[in-house]
């Protein structure tokens, strides 16, 4: 399972960048994320998905390939 990924110096991303899908909001929708029991009794928020927009040649694409690499 994937939780955050960051990626630095790859094609034309040069500065860290990092995609996380931690739930961050507290009052988040019951439906966008799932809890994942820990073992300290507490939860791990989790989104069940995430979305990367931006403009034209912001490296949206090149994020995905840092994925595969």
């Amino acid at each position: 399972m994937l939780l955050e990924f960051s990626v630095t110096n790859f094609r034309s991303i040069k500065e860290k960048q990092t995609l996380s899908l931690l739930k961050t909001k507290k009052n988040e929708l019951e439906n966008n994320f799932t809890a994942i029991p820990l073992s300290t009794g507490k939860n791990l928020d989790v989104l069940n998905s995430a979305v990367i927009y931006g403009a034209n040649a912001s490296g949206k694409s090149n994020l995905i390939k840092a994925l595969g690499a």
